[in-house]
């Protein structure tokens, strides 16, 4: 189960009037984090596909490739405003993959790690 907090789903929707969305669901993308591993979030609007699982929360629709519910289970997309400016965060209670030094989750086959 993914949520969305109050605040984020106002956020959406501002896009999905703004953008002209209507029929779209929000996409939640995860993908290894780097060198340094953990995971890393896109998202987006788009229509669901065959191998995805779909969620509701705040009366959106959350789409996620299937493969990828189990790291995502339990995750929250929340709107946040800080000193440091304003975005969306992806508080996931999911244990992430570390780095590990030989095997990039960047995908890089030179030393970087």
């Amino acid at each position: 189960m993914i949520s969305i907090t109050k605040s984020a789903a106002e956020k959406i929707n501002e896009a999905v009037n703004q953008q002209n969305l209507e029929g779209k669901s929000l996409r939640i993308g995860v993908f290894p984090g780097g060198c340094s591993g953990g995971y890393q979030y896109a998202l987006g609007f788009d229509e669901e596909r065959d191998n995805d699982s779909s969620f509701e929360s705040e009366g959106l629709k959350v789409i996620v490739n299937s493969d990828h519910v189990e790291k995502l289970n339990g995750t929250e997309i929340d709107y946040i405003k800080s000193e440091m400016g304003e975005g969306f965060r992806v508080n996931n209670p999911n244990p992430a993959p570390e780095g590990v030094k030989g095997e990039c989750g960047c995908g890089s086959e030179s030393s970087c790690c």
